[in-house]
């Protein structure tokens, strides 16, 4: 009897530590959902969400016509119909079709060691992640400061694809945007920005096993958007360098 007391003990303490990583990740819509059902229809109005110091969050704004992220607390969107990806504040009609973001009242910074491409960034985050006692079945939110010597990120602009509908173009798909020059190039559904001397924020949100193809893209677990540092101009990342010396914050894990 008092062995199996000490087990269930030890089951619930276990379940609370999984849990406890997450306690205050929230998240709104499903992105494998929308790309089956085409349903872009916002779930939840921007000025409900939280947002209290401390909170960092990426999405995308009803019917696919904007990004939004959230930086320690203050949220952005950037809207499809500017030209340069600029941001503002939100307005009080504006809702999420996804959304995803953690309150970390403590941080970690851990130094990139050498420049990085974004499959050796991404396996580095991983791995320090572990090493710090967070969970990698867990979402957890991120960010980088620093340089990337290669950056591609872009705004949904909501427009119908070729394929005939706006969600077509995909949210959050890495790669197929390298032939972007300058500094904007307009394809279908989404204006696409490219700058090879970036400096500024990435805020992402890993997903983990329990939230992949729900806040990320299926078959990925990093969800990313780039702010720079006057946070002027914002947008989903679809690829990237980081340079090193640059600095990784993790969340530290909840006791």
């Amino acid at each position: 009897m008092m062995i199996k007391y000490l087990s269930a003990i030890g089951f619930s303490l276990l379940v609370t530590a999984a849990l406890a990583q997450q306690e205050s990740f929230q998240h709104h819509g499903n992105f494998k959902q929308m790309m089956h059902s085409g349903d872009t229809a916002g779930k939840v109005n921007l000025l409900t969400l939280d947002q209290s110091k401390g909170t960092w969050g990426v999405g995308a704004l009803a019917g696919l016509k904007g990004e939004i992220v959230q930086v320690d607390g203050k949220l952005w969107v950037s809207l499809g119909t500017d030209s340069n990806g600029k941001v503002q504040a939100p307005s009080v009609n504006d809702a999420a079709i996804l959304w995803a973001s953690g309150k970390v009242t403590q941080w970690m910074q851990v130094q990139v060691p050498g420049d990085m491409s974004q499959a050796q960034f991404e396996k580095f985050v991983s791995e320090q992640a572990s090493a710090n006692k967070l969970e990698l079945n867990q979402p957890f939110v991120f960010r980088v400061t620093g340089a990337f010597s290669h950056l591609i990120w872009h705004v949904l602009t909501g427009e119908k694809s070729g394929h005939g509908a706006a969600v077509d173009s995909g949210h959050g798909g890495h790669g197929g945007h390298g032939h972007a020059g300058g500094h904007a190039n307009k394809q279908s559904g989404m204006k696409v920005f490219r700058n090879p001397t970036a400096t500024g924020q990435i805020v992402a949100v890993y997903s983990g096993d329990k939230l992949e193809g729900v806040v990320s893209h299926p078959g990925e677990r990093f969800h990313i958007h780039y702010i720079d540092n006057d946070q002027t101009v914002s947008g989903h990342v679809d690829q990237y360098n980081v340079r090193g010396g640059a600095t990784l914050w993790l969340p530290v894990p909840r006791p």
